[in-house]
């Protein structure tokens, strides 16, 4: 995925600052419609983790809500334009809704991860709205909720927290920029390098 660029054929535009963000510990959010906006936030850094921000809330790991609201630059044209919205990171499982349309979802809080939103975004009062969650599972990168190794020293007297079997707290939220792209209709998207070396190596 290549990182995006501003020039005369493409623009960027970084929606980091001040979004919503509503915890939902009894998982009722999706039922209630916070998918297609929702009230009663608060005020959270974007990017930025959550457990950095709330202290009542530093070891909380599970489903939490984004919120934030933008218009198009006077000039962005979808006809002429395709239009994108990417992640730099969220640790560690995403969705992603625009304007109450469901864009995606994304496993995995290391990589950057982007949506194509040219027919779903408006010129004005865009709605998008994140569900991250960073519960703690064996099956993930890093893995956690797994029995402590006897072979580690003072297993008794020292137990982490959370149940983790590595040495850092899993951080959630949105960690790196969110950026509103454009590229041309015809783009290139990516590149490849493959490089040989003449003759026979020893």
């Amino acid at each position: 995925m290549l990182y995006p660029q501003a020039n005369p054929f493409r623009q960027v535009i970084d929606l980091s600052g001040f979004w919503q963000l509503r915890f939902d510990p009894q998982d009722q959010g999706q039922q209630a419609g916070w998918s297609h906006g929702f009230s009663g936030g608060h005020p959270v850094a974007v990017p930025a983790s959550w457990n950095d921000q709330f202290a009542e809330w530093r070891d909380y790991l599970d489903q939490t809500w984004y919120q934030t609201g933008f218009d198009l630059p006077w000039g962005w044209d979808q006809a002429r334009q395709q239009i994108g919205l990417r992640f730099g990171s969220a640790n560690y499982l995403a969705e992603v809704w625009l304007n109450g349309v469901p864009l995606g979802e994304h496993e995995g809080g290391h990589l950057p991860f982007a949506f194509d939103i040219t027919p779903y975004v408006r010129p004005q009062d865009n709605v998008l709205v994140v569900r991250v969650e960073g519960v703690l599972a064996p099956d993930r990168v890093p893995p956690g909720n797994l029995p402590p190794d006897p072979r580690h020293m003072f297993i008794d007297q020292h137990q982490n927290f959370p149940p983790t079997s590595f040495d850092f707290f899993p951080y959630c939220g949105l960690h790196r920029p969110v950026l509103l792209t454009t590229t041309p209709v015809q783009a290139i998207t990516d590149l490849t390098v493959t490089t040989e070396l003449p003759g026979r190596c020893l």
